[in-house]
């Protein structure tokens, strides 16, 4: 399971003082993912990725957070399809 700190360290923050933040995005990420069918007790590293992309988009990571979005949505997408994730 994806923490916070997990989180900050990929995108380079080295204090805590946005986690609560961090933490709501990777609630929301979780419930979205629910939402179109991934079952919340498959976790693995890929939901980590998934949450990870989702994270970087909404803090507009590097400027690039539509590009995070879409690449979210895109492994988002084809793990709802994938058959061992629902």
């Amino acid at each position: 399971m994806i923490s916070a700190e997990s989180i900050r360290k990929k995108m380079r923050i080295s204090h805590n003082k946005m986690d609560d933040e961090i933490n709501d995005n990777i609630k929301a990420a979780r419930l979205d993912m629910s939402r179109v069918g991934i079952d919340e007790s498959k976790d693995n590293s890929l939901t980590d990725k998934a949450i990870e992309l989702y994270c970087k988009a909404q803090f507009d990571y590097l400027g690039k957070g539509e590009q995070f979005q879409n690449n979210y949505e895109k492994l988002r997408d084809s793990m709802v399809l994938a058959g061992e994730y629902r």
